[in-house]
């Protein structure tokens, strides 16, 4: 287990996390994806494939996570995913042939690795600074994080906002105690959220007026794990 860092003050990431989130409010980049004759089910839905991967589905737009980063099986209807989120930096091209047209989000520093493996459409995004997504009327905010402990990650951190009771905190590296401990603080309008720790997915649910997050039964790997309002607000 990681040690926990050590803050000068427990006010201090608060503090400077209310101060950098005004650099989120106006986002960097705008997508809009054809709504064609996509699914929409009611709420949201995560599937992990591997120990990494996961493909998330809100209201008919679905988002791919770190495909093809531990090897695993991927999702079958991988190529139908409207966005791909890369959290990994030390990603390498695994399996992009599959998902090289859609468009990409990822830590800035990475576009050029990415453009040489024939991926154009790079949206890279530094702490803070976010992008949103529109597919039909289902809506997306997508914001880089930092960790819970209020620094920069090695890896990214990302919220998915997609309403009120459909939002989704995705963290690559693991997280010690502490830091899981300081999810419902740090990011207070998450609904769940996407971990990997020691190479096992892992799902924590935040309760609504919860002080604590909630962990879910190990995810079966493929299996669907539903959350969120029908609507999502």
């Amino acid at each position: 287990m990681k040690t926990p860092l050590t803050l000068c003050s427990p006010l201090l990431p608060l503090l400077l996390s209310a101060t950098l989130a005004h650099a989120a409010d106006v986002p960097r980049y705008r997508l809009t994806i054809p709504s064609g004759a996509a699914r929409q089910d009611p709420g949201g839905m995560v599937q992990f494939f591997g120990t990494a991967t996961a493909l998330l589905r809100v209201r008919g737009l679905s988002v791919l996570i770190d495909p093809g980063t531990d090897g695993g099986t991927l999702p079958p209807d991988m190529a139908g995913a409207d966005l791909v989120l890369l959290s990994n930096p030390d990603w390498h091209g695994v399996g992009a042939a599959a998902w090289s047209a859609r468009p990409v989000v990822a830590m800035t520093g990475t576009a050029e690795r990415l453009r040489s493996h024939g991926i154009h459409s790079v949206y890279p995004l530094d702490t803070w600074e976010g992008m949103t997504v529109r597919k039909g009327d289902t809506r997306l905010r997508v914001t880089s994080m930092p960790d819970p402990g209020g620094t920069r990650p090695a890896m990214m951190a990302a919220m998915l906002d997609f309403g009120p009771s459909c939002r989704v905190l995705v963290n690559h590296g693991d997280l010690s105690a502490f830091e899981i401990g300081l999810i419902p603080q740090r990011f207070p309008g998450a609904r769940l959220a996407l971990l990997r720790q020691a190479g096992t997915p892992l799902l924590l649910a935040m309760e609504k007026n919860g002080r604590e997050p909630v962990p879910e039964h190990p995810v079966a790997r493929g299996e669907p794990y539903r959350f969120g309002s029908p609507t999502c607000q």
